[in-house]
This record gives structure tokens, sequence and C-alpha cells, in this order.
């Protein structure tokens, strides 16, 4: 009789642990009073470091003129092409700097501000933080 009542009062005590842990509604990705179930991820963050979506870093790679395009490098591997214009100012050089004195400083450290045009990056601005002068081009030994 002693062994009933124990294993009784078990299978009540199991019985009621587990009505307490019951949900009434189970759970949803996105669920909202009010809202229509469907699930809305939010936006990413935008990556630390970064000082604006529309500045990029990386190392002058060519400067074209005849295009009135350049292109650089950045931390990634990828190279960005921007184009530019007369009303494109060019900063840290010597006096007052343009886009054609970057012709052979290849190699330079740049940060270039840009805004989206209909036919791609239009830059405004570059900022040049570690001028190199152009790379030597590759001299092959003669053989006799």
């Amino acid at each position: 009789m002693k062994k009933f009542v124990i294993l009784s009062f078990v299978c009540v005590l199991s019985a009621l642990m587990l009505f307490a842990c019951e949900r009434s509604q189970g759970v949803q990705a996105g669920y909202e009073q009010g809202t229509s179930g469907t699930y809305q991820p939010r936006p990413t963050p935008p990556p630390k470091g970064e000082v604006q979506q529309n500045e990029m870093t990386g190392e002058l790679q060519k400067v074209d003129m005849g295009a009135k395009t350049f292109s650089i490098r950045v931390d990634n591997g990828m190279e960005q092409t921007f184009k530019f214009d007369n009303d494109t100012t060019v900063l840290g050089l010597q006096g007052k700097a343009s886009i054609r004195d970057l012709v052979g400083k290849e190699g330079s450290e740049v940060s270039v501000r840009w805004q989206d045009s209909e036919g791609g990056k239009m830059s405004t601005r570059v900022d040049v933080t570690q001028v190199s002068t152009s790379r030597s081009p590759r001299r092959t030994k003669k053989t006799k």
C-alpha cells in the first residue's frame, strides 16, 4: 500500500509539471500581435570602422586621363573604378593638385569620396594619405 501511495504521488507530480510547462501558443519567427506573421529580417548593421557609405580607402592602381577614370584596390583585393571631372579635388599633395598629378604615383594610399551617377561612381574628393612613386618598369637582363 505504501508503494502505491508513493507511485501515485510521483505520477500526479509529473502530470502537474507537464501541465505547467505547456504553452498555449507555439514559437514563430517574427510573430507579433497585429501582424500577418510574415518573417521580416532586420537589416544588417554597417561594418565597424567604415566612415561613410560612400568613401573607400585603398591603393591607387592606375589613372586613365583619356577615359577620365582611375582605379584603386581596396583591402579585400577588389579593384574599384571611379570617374573624375574638373570639380574633383585632390588633397595631400604639394600645392594645388589635380588628378593629373596622380599620374606616376601608382601604389599611393588614397581615400576616395564619391557619389552615384548614372554611369558609375563619380569621385568628388581624393585624399592622398601616403605618397608613393610609381614602380619602376621591369627590366629584363639581356643575355649575350
